[in-house]
């Protein structure tokens, strides 16, 4: 956890009124989003920080995200986000800090609106972003499909890579039946094949820390 904050990024959100001018930032340390549509983000801060980006969130007003690199955009959650709120209790912290996750209204319909987002787009992490991309689908497919399926998606320009802090965030735009499709057709082209015997299909188990990893252990 050495250098962590080296990781983090920033939001910032300034508000100017007749009769008030509002300036306020803080931590970031994970976001997705796609082009001004933010998707989902994580933040933390004082009492008065958090609840006025919270009001921000929830009332669609836009902010800005920089990263540690100095690159700033412009995002907003549109209508109908939904924001989960936590305290974190450190040892040498008498107050303790206040955190926040919000995620997109299509986010939390991830997979059902034909588009599915994905955590990781690595091929390092294509089994966890297969197994994520199967499961929300509901498509009966094997775990070796992964790898030949998700390089045609990205080479047919169907698995874009989004703008993300903390992971390296990817979207599938594709429905159930467009990827029903894929699979038929990689079946046909032999790029994947059917088990060699009946039965269930065991997927390998993967552990939650695993998943949120930057890179999945060999």
């Amino acid at each position: 956890m050495q250098n962590a904050h080296l990781r983090l990024a920033r939001l910032e959100y300034a508000r100017s009124t007749t009769k008030t001018q509002t300036h306020i930032a803080v931590h970031v340390s994970h976001f997705i989003g796609e082009g001004e549509q933010a998707h989902l983000i994580s933040f933390f801060g004082n009492d008065a920080e958090v609840g006025a980006v919270t009001a921000a969130i929830q009332e669609n007003h836009r902010f800005d995200v920089i990263t540690n690199d100095g690159k700033k955009q412009r995002f907003c959650f549109g209508q109908d986000a939904s924001v989960y709120k936590a305290n974190l209790n450190l040892s040498r912290q008498k107050r303790a800090i206040r955190h926040v996750v919000a995620i997109s209204s299509l986010l939390h319909a991830n997979g059902s609106t034909g588009k599915t987002f994905l955590w990781n787009d690595d091929p390092v992490a294509d089994i966890v972003s297969w197994a994520s991309l199967v499961s929300l689908q509901g498509l009966p497919a094997a775990p070796s499909w992964g790898e030949a399926i998700l390089a045609k998606l990205r080479e047919d320009g169907k698995l874009k890579p989004l703008f993300g802090v903390g992971c390296s965030p990817a979207v599938v735009e594709a429905t159930r039946e467009e990827l029903m499709e894929r699979i038929g057709e990689s079946v046909r082209e032999k790029l994947v094949t059917f088990p060699e015997h009946d039965g269930p299909i065991l997927w390998p188990a993967l552990r939650l820390k695993d998943v949120f990893a930057e890179q999945l252990p060999v």
